[in-house]
């Protein structure tokens, strides 16, 4: 008996060493496809973080050849005027037409307005609640028809210049202006007479009304001089043409 149970013995460190072997390579295959995995997603990361300062580096290149562009305009503009002796009047329609329509940077007296959420119910965890105390695009697009109504001559959202065809509105959690996601505190920036807008936004009834009474956060000043930037890009025109009046 004890013979067979040696000669059976024999068969266990064979086994136990080729166990020991199979095991060591699939833990080496195990941590080889952890770091192919690892190493995917930091080559997908680092691509899409250099996509990410490309375009913004792009940006800011097509900025400043705006900028550029902008002022050999203006340099065209009063070189017109002493050699070809376009009249002031002429002269001052355009500049009236590019700041409303946001083509040119505007300085004046004005107002700044802040709004921050309301400090009703903070903390409740009932977030369906919650949400009637935050500002919405509703608010913020109330408020700029209200200073439009009181004669403002231009307004930027934080730093975005509102003119004709500027959205506002909620895209998720967050306010976009045209294509710009912008951060709470919102703050206005107006330019126009200062006794008239301070009158409407302070009136009863109207918008900084109902919010300051939901304890909204509002901060309005006062300002004896604004400087407002233009907008980034011209708008472009595909269908819109203007009426020419037909020579007989």
């Amino acid at each position: 008996m004890r013979a067979l149970w040696e000669r059976g013995k024999s068969w266990i460190f064979p086994v136990s060493a080729v166990c020991l072997v199979l095991g060591a390579l699939l833990g080496l295959q195990v941590h080889t496809q952890q770091q192919r995995g690892t190493t995917e997603v930091s080559r997908r990361s680092s691509a899409l973080v250099g996509m990410l300062t490309n375009s913004q580096a792009q940006l800011e290149l097509q900025a400043k050849e705006i900028e550029r562009l902008r002022a050999l305009v203006g340099k065209l503009e009063h070189k017109a005027m002493s050699e070809k002796g376009v009249t002031q009047r002429i002269y001052q329609e355009l500049q009236n037409s590019r700041m409303a329509a946001g083509l040119l940077p505007v300085r004046g007296p004005g107002v700044e307005l802040e709004l921050k959420d309301s400090t009703m119910r903070k903390g409740e965890s009932d977030l369906g609640a919650q949400d009637i105390y935050v500002i919405h695009d509703y608010d913020l697009i109330r408020v700029a028809n209200e200073l439009w109504a009181a004669g403002a001559e231009a307004v930027t959202l934080n730093g975005q210049r509102l003119v004709t065809g500027t959205a506002i509105r909620c895209s998720g959690p967050l306010i976009q202006v045209k294509n710009t996601t912008i951060p709470s505190p919102f703050i206005f920036h107006v330019i126009g007479n200062r006794e008239n807008l301070m009158s409407a936004l302070n009136m009863r009834g109207g918008a900084l009304d109902e919010l300051r009474w939901a304890k909204f956060q509002v901060r309005l000043t006062p300002q004896d001089s604004l400087v407002l930037p233009a907008i980034p890009i011209a708008p472009k025109y595909t269908y819109a043409r203007p009426v020419l009046e037909e020579t007989p």
